[in-house]
C-alpha cells in the first residue's frame, strides 16, 4: 500500500517508493515500449538479480504502472482528510476533526457535504460565527442544508443553557433565527427573554416573555417581568394589565409594582390629557395619586389635577388640588409650588374671561 511506513519492505514492492522517472528506467514496458529490460531490477525474495530478456515479465511492469498512479498523482491522505476528520469527530477530538474538514476544504473539492462538516466541528467547539458563515455558503448552493443549521445552532443554545451561558445562547438561537426566522424553541423563551431584559433589550424581550407567559400565566414572576418589559419599551396601557395580574397572584407582593404602576399612570394621564381625553386621563392621575408613587412625582401630579378639574370646570376641586401641590412637595417651597399657589389666586380671584376657571 502507498500509506505503508516503517519495517523491512517486502522486495517486490521496492520499486514502488522509487521516484517516477527511475520506475521508467527499470521496467522497459514504461520507457520504451516493444522491448527487453535492458537492466537489473530487484527480483525474487532472495534478493537476486534477473538480467536480460528473462528479467522483464509482464506482470511486474503492469503491477509497476498500478503503483506509480498514486505515486505520481495526490497524496493519498489527502483523499481520505473527509474520513479521517469524521473519526475524529467520533472520538470527540474536535480541533483535529476541524483541522482535516478545513484540509479537505482546501483540497478535496468535497462539495456542501464538507463545508457542514466544518461548520459542524466549529458549532463543537462554540465557534458559533465560523459556523454560521460556513452554513451561509452551503445554504447558498441548497436550501436545504437550513435545516440542519437551524438544528445546529440550536442544540448548541440548548448546551450553553445548561452550561449557564447566556450570552452563547442568545449567539445560537440569534444564528438558528437567522436560518429560520421567527423559530421559538420551548424552554428556551424564558431564559432568552431574560437575557434580552437584562442586556436592556426589552423590544426583543417582550414577545419572548409572551411565549412563556402562555405555558405559565399563574407564574407571578413571569407575570411581573412581562410588564416591566411593556413598561420599558413604553406601552404602560398593556403594562398595567400585567401588574394588576401580579397583584391578583400575589397580593403580599403588591407594594413591588405600586412604583411601577403609578409611573404608568403618570405617563398615560399625561398622553390621554395631550389627546384631548380628559376625564380618562384624570382617573389614571387619582390612581396615581392614591399609591403616592413614584413620590418625587406626586407634586406634579396635583398640579396636573388641578390644570385638567379646572380645563372641565370643577373650579373648587381643582383650588384643592393646586394647594394640595405644597403638602406634596418635599421642600415645600419648590417652583411648583409657587405655581400653584398663583394658581389658586387666578381662579379665586382673577378674570376668567373664557375659561371655566
Amino acid at each position: 500500500m502507498s500509506g505503508h511506513r516503517g519495517g523491512a519492505e517486502e522486495p517486490g514492492l521496492v520499486a514502488a517508493h522509487r521516484p517516477a522517472r527511475r520506475l521508467a528506467a527499470d521496467c522497459p514496458l514504461l520507457r520504451r515500449p516493444g522491448r527487453g529490460c535492458e537492466r537489473a531490477v530487484p527480483g525474487n525474495a532472495g534478493g537476486g538479480l534477473v538480467t536480460g530478456a528473462r528479467s522483464c515479465r509482464t506482470v511486474l511492469c503492469v503491477g509497476a504502472l498500478v503503483l506509480l498512479v498514486p505515486a505520481c498523482g495526490a497524496d493519498p491522505g489527502d483523499a481520505a482528510a473527509l474520513l479521517r476528520g469524521d473519526r475524529a469527530f467520533a472520538r470527540g477530538e474536535y480541533e483535529e476533526a476541524l483541522a482535516e474538514y478545513r484540509l479537505a476544504l482546501l483540497r478535496e473539492n468535497p462539495g456542501e457535504d464538507g463545508v457542514v462538516r466544518a461548520a459542524h466541528a466549529y458549532l463543537a467547539l462554540g465557534r458559533v460565527d465560523e459556523a454560521r458563515s460556513l452554513y451561509e455558503q452551503a445554504v447558498a448552493a441548497d436550501e436545504s442544508y437550513a435545516n440542519q443549521a437551524v438544528s445546529d445552532f440550536v442544540a448548541l443554545a440548548r448546551r450553553e443553557y445548561e452550561a449557564g451561558d447566556s450570552y452563547g445562547m442568545a449567539s445560537a438561537m440569534e444564528a438558528a433565527l437567522h436560518f429560520r426566522p421567527g423559530i421559538v424553541v420551548e424552554g428556551l423563551a424564558l431564559p432568552m427573554a431574560r437575557h434580552y431584559s437584562n442586556s436592556g433589550e426589552y423590544a426583543r424581550a417582550r414577545p419572548l416573555y409572551l411565549r412563556a407567559l402562555g405555558q405559565n400565566r399563574d407564574d407571578a414572576d413571569i407575570v411581573f417581568e412581562t410588564a416591566l418589559a411593556h413598561e420599558e419599551i413604553g406601552d404602560c396601557e398593556r403594562a398595567l394589565v400585567y401588574f394588576d395580574q401580579f397583584r391578583e397572584l400575589a397580593p403580599r407582593r403588591t407594594a413591588e409594582v405600586s412604583w411601577h404602576v403609578g409611573s404608568c399612570s403618570f405617563q398615560l394621564s399625561r398622553e390621554l390629557a395631550e389627546e384631548g381625553a380628559l376625564d380618562e386621563a384624570l382617573l389614571y392621575l387619582d390612581a396615581m395619586i392614591d399609591l403616592a408613587e413614584p413620590r418625587p412625582l406626586l407634586a406634579q401630579a396635583y398640579m396636573d389635577k388641578g390644570e385638567l378639574l379646572a380645563q372641565l370646570g370643577d373650579c373648587l376641586s381643582a383650588v384643592e388640588a393646586f394647594r394640595a401641590v405644597g403638602d406634596a412637595d418635599p421642600s415645600g417651597s419648590g417652583p411648583l409650588v409657587g405655581q400653584a399657589r398663583a394658581r389658586v389666586d387666578e381662579i379665586r380671584f382673577g378674570e376668567r374671561g373664557d375659561a371655566p376657571c
